[in-house]
């Protein structure tokens, strides 16, 4: 049975201070659009300015959840006023332990990659913190715990360097499943199979993003050799006949060279 818990007066303990700061910043809303311009006027850009910090309040406010869940879980720290964690979680802060878990989960993740992109100079920090939010995060548990944080940090960093805001959920979900186990945790092999990825996913890939287009675009080709292809055919046979038929096609246009695909079950002819 839960009970009461007692603040014991700290400062600021229980309160949701920053979040009604952000929206106080807010101000009131305006009765009506402030301007007819194509162009923002001063008062509205600030005004897009105080709601924008909410939003993106908002969109990592599970990182700090999270990580605070795993403090009070590990060092049980709710037992002074509950007897399990899973009691404090429902009865203090209305939330399931399924729900608690998925956020200790995936904080880490976050904390990871702010810090792996805090002195990029490409502007990395502001796409992690407009893209990354708990549903991202989520698609890379599986990566973390098979193979660490930093593998998964390495993935997405890999993403967001060629797609920016463009990444979405769908995107680092299948970027994890097609990464070859070699590759994990592997810069460079990780960057070369993001880009093999995606160029099967839209066959617009910028290879500009690589230091070198045609080591890059090397790299990419020696990665999807026959053995990658048949146990990607193995996971997902629909799957991969689409992927390697749209990277046919994409290359193809881009390289000049024509080519034939009679089938999906018959050999190509180029």
């Amino acid at each position: 049975m839960g009970h009461q818990v007692d603040r014991c007066g700290l400062a600021g303990a229980g309160t949701s201070d920053t979040a009604a700061a952000l929206a106080r910043a807010i101000g009131h809303l305006p009765a009506k659009q402030l301007s007819d311009a194509p162009v923002l006027i001063v008062q509205e850009r600030e005004l897009l300015a105080r709601c924008e910090a909410a939003l993106e309040n908002l969109r990592i406010a599970y990182w700090a959840a999270g990580k605070a869940l795993q403090v009070v879980r590990d060092g049980k720290l709710y037992r002074a006023t509950h007897g399990t964690f899973e009691e404090y979680c429902h009865e203090l802060w209305d939330i399931t332990p399924q729900y608690a878990n998925q956020l200790i989960k995936t904080w880490r993740i976050a904390e990871r990659l702010f810090d792996s992109v805090r002195t990029d100079s490409n502007g990395l920090e502001t796409v992690v913190s407009k893209r990354l939010g708990i549903a991202q995060a989520r698609e890379l548990v599986s990566l973390t715990e098979k193979h660490g944080v930093d593998a998964a940090a390495l993935l997405y960093v890999a993403l967001i360097r060629v797609k920016r805001l463009g990444v979405t959920s769908a995107m680092v979900r299948g970027a994890v499943q097609a990464l070859p186990p070699e590759a994990v945790g592997e810069k460079s092999a990780t960057e070369d199979a993001v880009l093999a990825y995606l160029a099967g996913v839209d066959g617009n890939v910028p290879l500009s993003v690589t230091k070198d287009p045609y080591q890059g675009l090397a790299r990419v080709a020696k990665k999807l050799s026959p053995d990658a292809v048949q146990a990607a055919m193995a996971l997902n046979p629909d799957g991969t006949r689409l992927m390697v038929r749209k990277l046919i096609e994409a290359l193809s246009v881009s390289a000049g060279i024509e080519v034939e695909i009679k089938s999906s079950a018959e050999p190509v002819t180029v």
